[in-house]
């Protein structure tokens, strides 16, 4: 009986990332969307998840793991945050208005 060796493993990538480290075309299509919906909600946040998504860019050939995490995070800025940001502000706004009264 002979051993066989399987061929190493494709590192994991971040949504919509390819094995290359390129954006996947739902990937691009997403990372639109989002970033509009951020644009308009929040624009600081676009700065930085276009930031950490350059920095994700640059370490993926030597850091896989510290590139996930980078694009975990930049996902988080055109998705996520924007909506909260402007929860908080309105939040904000709001309770002023109200002790104003």
């Amino acid at each position: 009986m002979t051993a066989t060796t399987l061929p190493p493993q494709a590192p994991r990538t971040g949504f919509g990332i390819g094995p290359d480290g390129s954006y996947t075309r739902g990937g691009q299509a997403v990372a639109y969307v989002c970033a509009i919906w951020a644009t308009l909600l929040f624009f600081p946040l676009v700065v930085v998840g276009a930031m950490l998504y350059t920095s994700a860019d640059l370490h993926f050939a030597e850091n896989p793991e510290r590139s996930r995490r980078f694009v975990f995070w930049s996902w988080l800025c055109v998705s996520l945050f924007p909506p909260l940001a402007a929860a908080l502000v309105g939040g904000v706004v709001a309770g002023a208005v109200q002790a104003s009264k």
